[in-house]
């Protein structure tokens, strides 16, 4: 997985965690409260959504996927008088550094001299949980796993299991009090860990110093005339009907998002579709083929799968969190209504 997803992981408080340092293995539940008491399972899945929004942290974090593993420490403060301000950096490999405020989002790639520039919508949150969160049960066995400990702090486990082979299972160590994920795994179709992400250092709470979440590289990056990437805001994105719809779309998925994209120096404003079922969300850009299509049309980026596809003079580019069956599903399944002889499109 890239920095950017590892970052904006982080950013949303978080789908997977885990602190690297110990062996996940089962709850450690000795003497510890019973938990079959107070906030439900599903009330607790929406206190580490909302947590992001409401608590200040700082804290160092592992992220593994694959045999690839990266420590970052990361700022995030919600200040009082409104927004949400955080700076993230690697501490190993190559140095970045992503700043944001907001939805305004600023990298600082030092080894390029480039700095990225860019705006992120909350809407694209890696934990979009439904209106109503019962209709999650109609996928997924959410339930309480018992207590655990974790760098000081009290967590409860939260389980997320799926009822198909559609989606992915997810593990939560929640904190008690804030519901800020200590430790979280993803797990593939075959109940295998394939994405991991969480702390081993964490503080909760602090006040709002806006020196801490201000970029080090800012100074540098202006002295030495760095290159300054604005293409990402030449991106306009209006809600439209796009004429594609998904003809099979896999059971518990509805959209999201329907826009058509425009990108400074294009004539022609490229459909842009988002799929969620609550918890994983789905992808699709169509855009002209201005060339042949090369490598292997799967591929993956820890718990990510890209799928490409050609449909007459344009390439269907799907990504999903979700297992590769139902990406090339969603690619698959891909088509213009007019080809279909219909109006109707997927289910909202």
């Amino acid at each position: 997985m890239t920095f950017r997803l590892a970052a904006v992981a982080a950013v949303a408080a978080f789908t997977t965690a885990h602190v690297y340092a110990q062996d996940v293995g089962a709850p450690n539940v000795s003497n510890a409260p019973n938990v079959s008491t107070g906030p439900s399972a599903l009330e607790w899945l929406k206190k580490i959504a909302d947590s992001s929004r409401t608590i200040s942290y700082t804290g160092t974090f592992v992220y593994q996927h694959g045999s690839r593993v990266e420590t970052s420490r990361v700022v995030h403060y919600v200040n009082p008088a409104g927004g949400v301000f955080e700076r993230l950096e690697t501490l190993d490999g190559p140095p970045r550094e992503i700043v944001r405020a907001n939805d305004h989002v600023t990298a600082y790639i030092p080894d390029a001299r480039v700095v990225l520039i860019e705006r992120r919508s909350t809407r694209h949150m890696p934990l979009m949980l439904p209106e109503k969160l019962s209709d999650l049960t109609q996928h997924y066995e959410i339930k309480k796993h018992g207590m655990d400990r974790m760098g000081g702090f009290e967590c409860v486990w939260i389980g997320v299991a799926p009822r198909d082979k559609l989606r992915y299972g997810r593990k939560f160590c929640a904190e008690l009090e804030s519901g800020l994920p200590l430790r979280a795994q993803v797990f593939n179709e075959n109940s295998q860990v394939i994405e991991s992400f969480g702390f081993s250092q964490l503080t909760l709470g602090g006040k709002f110093n806006r020196d801490q979440v201000t970029s080090k590289y800012e100074q540098r990056a202006a002295t030495q005339k760095w290159r300054v990437d604005r293409s990402a805001l030449d991106v306009m994105e209006q809600a439209a009907d796009t004429g594609w719809t998904v003809a099979n779309l896999p059971a518990g998925f509805r959209k999201s998002m329907e826009v058509k994209r425009t990108i400074a120096g294009r004539t022609v404003a490229m459909p842009h579709l988002v799929f969620s079922d609550g918890l994983a969300a789905i992808s699709i850009f169509v855009e002209p083929k201005l060339r042949e299509l090369t490598g292997k049309p799967l591929t993956n980026q820890g718990a990510v799968h890209i799928y490409k596809r050609v449909v007459g003079e344009q390439i269907i580019t799907v990504l999903g969190e979700a297992p590769a069956a139902t990406v090339m599903q969603v690619g698959n399944s891909m088509e213009t209504k007019s080809a279909l002889g219909t109006s109707n499109i997927a289910p909202k």
